[in-house]
């Protein structure tokens, strides 16, 4: 009989998780190493999903491994406000690898967290409220961040946070502005979307969030200049632009930062998923400009895991491994069928 049909393993399972998001697969994990993981039947098996889209290094990999121990043995969590040298190390080596003057961080633990700083700053900022998505995003399941959110779970969970406006997803397979020839005109579906905007909004216009690739709506990657005029037109309107790079940062698109593509800074970048390596750590990037207002104004995102040193160890150490084994320019290789 095979191990992954273990009945008192299903029936604790069933009787005791909630059903969080489909159905689980039928399998039994035991153990993961680089690409792959080993079921109760002890069959490698490739993990096509790295984890959740974070296991940038492969599972266990050695050197994450090796800080992970030594920091849950001396230093661990801390209370929020008292600050520890992995982190200030951390925050230092984001600013210093990160487009433009995106110099000021804020570490916490999931990219919903990473994306409802950004949206919470950017109101507080602008003195706004208004947020604009993309039709087939994926920002999150809290409370700002599936307010815009329009790729999946949006039905029976009451009204969304008001002022979340939608743009339509660039999509160079199937959009409505591909004409009989095959071209795409995404500059005309982009005024068309702002057009939309505009007509939507009360006038409180605060921030525009992007993927810059989307991910669960479809692994969508916008024409190659469509994030340089969408910044134009956020600009024109006042509005400040959030990045969403939970699955393309640090590397996974050939730069980086997958912005870089088409030269955009935006005034907000999140990270998270790659940045832990599957560990749960993201950050909030943005300027000091835009920090010292929000500070001077009481800017509040306090959570128990804000700054914790441990997983801001293991950031320090992925980013590092990143860099020292050009993983970026390895997927540019790739890219190019390298």
């Amino acid at each position: 009989m095979s191990q992954n049909t273990d009945p008192d393993f299903w029936a604790k399972a069933n009787a005791h998780l909630v059903r969080y998001g489909g159905a689980f697969a039928p399998v039994i994990a035991e153990s993961a190493q680089g690409n792959w993981f080993t079921d109760a039947d002890g069959r490698r098996i490739l993990d096509f999903t790295s984890g959740q889209m974070s296991a940038i290094l492969g599972h266990s990999h050695p050197e994450i491994v090796a800080v992970a121990r030594h920091y849950v043995g001396e230093l661990d969590h801390l209370y929020s406000t008292v600050l520890s040298r992995p982190v200030v190390d951390l925050a230092a080596l984001i600013a210093k690898i990160s487009p433009g003057q995106l110099d000021r961080v804020l570490l916490v633990s999931t990219g919903g967290e990473s994306n409802e700083a950004a949206l919470r700053m950017a109101k507080l900022v602008t003195g706004k409220h208004e947020v604009v998505a993309m039709s087939r995003s994926w920002h999150g399941v809290t409370g700002g961040a599936a307010s815009n959110t329009y790729s999946s779970s949006r039905k029976g969970y009451g009204p969304p946070q008001p002022g979340a406006l939608v743009l339509p997803a660039p999509d160079t397979y199937r959009s409505r502005f591909i004409d009989d020839r095959g071209v795409y005109d995404w500059q005309d579906e982009l005024e068309f979307g702002f057009d939309l905007v505009d007509r939507q909004s009360s006038g409180a216009l605060a921030a525009c969030i992007v993927e810059p690739i989307l991910s669960s709506g479809g692994v969508l990657e916008p024409p190659e200049g469509y994030m340089a005029q969408l910044a134009k037109m956020c600009a024109a309107r006042d509005m400040q632009l959030i990045f969403d790079e939970a699955q393309t940062g640090l590397g996974r698109t050939g730069t980086l930062f997958a912005c870089e593509r088409d030269g955009v800074v935006p005034q907000y970048l999140t990270l998270s998923k790659t940045l832990g390596a599957g560990l749960p750590l993201a950050a909030m990037l943005t300027t000091p400009e835009i920090e010292d207002v929000a500070a001077e104004r009481g800017y509040l995102f306090y959570t128990t895991h804000a700054s914790d040193p441990l997983p801001a160890a293991v950031g320090l150490k992925v980013i590092e491994v990143i860099l020292r084994d050009r993983f970026s320019e390895r997927a540019a290789e790739l890219g190019r069928g390298g």
